[in-house]
């Protein structure tokens, strides 16, 4: 049985107006946990006692917060978060995409026109991001305002760093440093220097990962069979191989540590929200994620990664306020996207419907043998169907097919393949007009049309499409990977669970609002009345 939430033996807190502030806050600050399913307060929330503890109990929680679109990737979440517009609108459509003209596999955050800095990092830059941020807004609106964004990933930093910021540094696998591009900068900030020169990773980083808390504080067993091992093991303990510690760090909870200790160093170093202005720092919290692919969201190893992230925020939290003020912050948290249980665990564990299809073996024989077939019907040579979204429609033509017979074949044949749900097609994606279907509201919000796909598949829900034959992942339209949660906290509002229906998409406005700041036409969020008032 799941514990009680935490939130669930507070008493009931009326919704409240925000109260009125003569000035907006000193420093805002961004937190995306990556993976961070909203359901963890419930599952978890009793042994919380840390920072996100604080969050849940003195803020304003959002329970009801979706993605409301279908590509619950990495980079889409942290581009819909910072920038209040949806996939459709900011262009970023998955972690990687498909060239329609080169068909060349492009990375969310790839520029080759961008160099390393210090003999590091390099090759990335936010340009194809279509949209600009919540920290573009606030530059333009106060020149000498500070925005850093600092995550584990790089699209994670990028992408939430917006269009102009300040400061934008990832982390380096080979090196252990904070890594950025000559896009922001030529040369590291003294503070990235300095923290980069100390080692953090080879001083901080354990030998054996242990659990913080008993075991009676842990559900569920702590073998799971469809978990990935680590150094041979399932299991706790975890040894950490010290040549490898660089590597395997971000496979654990100091990844995150590591991150929090950087972001002290910028609010220190920058002097964020201690000046006359309102600086913006966006943290990326991107190892959880890490574990949640290896281990699932029932693992213990989610779970201990999870209170040792509550320390964290905690002790940063309590260090930000004694530095800046409670009065002068405003912290939101939410996350990118969920996460699929182990296909094993909803079997084994829970009984209901979980089942891995393995892509090359059991989708793909079957989409090349429809292609064959209606080649075969019509006469046509060359392949006009491909697995990466592709179709044919001018050799189609050229056999006098035309194109609503060639979808109509192509969505019967996807849709007779045990596995796949639904197959949606440019057309209806991006036409409004077209008939309504299961999902297609939240594949049209993911679909950016210069980028897309002929095609896009949506898979049997508590089905994994895969390779590996252990961990999970996301990326799908359903619910256990859009349901994150959204959190406020701060002085302008009244603590509340809220469970009205919001989106993630509607975070960088809200703050913007606090802001005063004034966003472009091209934002598709709304301003969440609790935190701003009406």
């Amino acid at each position: 049985m799941r514990m009680l939430s935490l939130l669930s033996l507070l008493p009931f807190l009326v919704c409240g107006q925000p109260k009125s502030q003569t000035a907006p806050p000193k420093l805002v600050i961004v937190i995306s946990v990556d993976q961070m399913k909203a359901e963890f307060f419930d599952w978890y929330g009793t042994s919380f006692t840390g920072g996100l503890k604080r969050l849940a109990t003195e803020g304003a929680l959002y329970t009801n917060a979706m993605l409301d679109y279908a590509s619950s990737e990495t980079a889409p979440g942290h581009a819909t978060l910072a920038t209040g517009s949806l996939p459709r609108t900011h262009g970023i459509l998955g972690n990687e995409w498909t060239n329609p003209v080169t068909r060349k596999s492009v990375y969310c955050t790839e520029d080759s026109t961008a160099k390393p800095v210090d003999g590091e990092g390099g090759m990335m830059s936010p340009r194809n991001l279509a949209v600009t941020a919540l920290g573009d807004w606030l530059k333009a609106s106060s020149k000498s305002s500070r925005v850093i964004s600092l995550a584990v990933k790089d699209r994670a930093a990028i992408l939430m760093g917006g269009k102009k910021p300040d400061q934008v540094y990832w982390y380096d696998r080979k090196t252990a440093h904070l890594v950025t591009s000559s896009y922001y900068a030529k040369t590291a900030a003294p503070w990235v220097k300095s923290f980069n020169a100390g080692n953090w990773v080879f001083k901080h980083v354990p030998p054996v990962w242990n659990k913080v808390l008993p075991d009676s504080v842990y559900e569920g067993p702590d073998d799971l069979v469809g978990e990935t091992p680590m150094n041979g093991t399932t299991t706790f303990p975890k040894v950490i191989t010290l040549t490898q510690r660089a590597e395997q760090m971000v496979t654990s909870p100091w990844g995150d540590q590591y991150i929090l200790d950087a972001a002290r160093e910028a609010i220190a170093s920058e002097r964020l929200g201690q000046r006359d202005v309102t600086d913006l720092l966006m943290i990326g919290l991107s190892c959880m994620d890490y574990v949640g692919h290896a281990y699932g969201p029932n693992s213990h190893e989610m779970q201990d990664h999870l209170f040792r992230l509550d320390g964290a925020l905690g002790s940063f939290i309590a260090e930000v306020e004694r530095v800046v003020g409670r009065n002068n912050m405003l912290i939101a948290l939410s996350a990118d996207h969920g996460c699929l249980p182990l296909p094993e665990y909803l079997r084994d564990v829970e009984h209901r419907f979980g089942r891995r299809l393995m892509v090359s073996t059991e989708i793909a024989p079957k989409v090349a043998q429809l292609d064959s077939v209606l080649r075969r019907e019509w006469g046509i040579k060359d392949q006009i169907i491909s697995m990466d979204g592709t179709l044919r429609y001018d050799l189609v033509r050229k056999a006098a097919v035309p194109s609503k017979d060639f979808e109509t074949r192509v969505r019967a044949g996807f849709q007779s393949i045990d596995g796949i749900a639904d197959v949606y097609f440019k057309r209806e994606l991006t036409d409004a007009g077209s008939p309504g279907r299961p999902f297609l509201d939240r594949f049209r919000n993911s679909y950016y049309a210069p980028r897309g796909e002929d095609f896009q598949v949506r898979f049997c829900e508590g089905c994994l499409p895969t390779s590996r034959s252990v961990g999970t992942s996301h990326g799908s339209a359903h619910d256990y990977d859009n349901h994150v949660p959204i959190l406020f906290w701060g002085p302008r509002h009244a603590v509340n669970r809220i469970a009205r229906p919001v989106r993630t998409v509607d975070v960088a406005v809200t703050i913007a609002k606090v802001l005063r700041l004034k966003p472009p036409k091209t934002v598709n969020g709304t301003p969440l009345e609790e935190i701003t008032g009406k």
